[in-house]
């Protein structure tokens, strides 16, 4: 059985919140493959991705998808982000993601 992998990844956090932003801005350097950053206040973003979790839509909580080279997309929201992205990571980079992840989730609800 073919095993599917990982084409890239998709941040979609607040844009307007310097805290959250940051994943945007530092994973790419954490992970092989290329990031994606949407922001959560996009107004067609839940018709770009139908399976986006509602809390994420509506900038509750950030998420990371992870785009398969099948064309799916399983999101991840908050500190879960690092199970998702584990197999996509730069040696060393965990620490450096755990961190992001618990920085842009506890930004959350604070730009309402």
């Amino acid at each position: 059985m073919a095993r599917t992998r990982i084409r890239e990844l998709v941040v979609v956090h607040d844009a307007t919140c310097a805290r959250c932003s940051r994943i945007a801005q530092e994973l790419p350097g954490c992970v092989t493959v290329r990031v994606r950053a949407r922001s959560c206040r996009e107004p067609r973003l839940a018709e770009i991705y139908p399976n986006l979790p509602a809390d994420v839509a509506t900038c509750h909580t950030p998420a990371v998808g992870v785009l398969r080279t099948d064309g799916r997309v399983r999101w991840w929201t908050g500190l879960r982000g690092a199970l998702g992205i584990a197999p996509v990571l730069r040696p060393g980079a965990l620490p450096t993601t755990i961190r992001l992840l618990r920085e842009a989730t506890g930004a959350r609800g604070r730009t309402g």
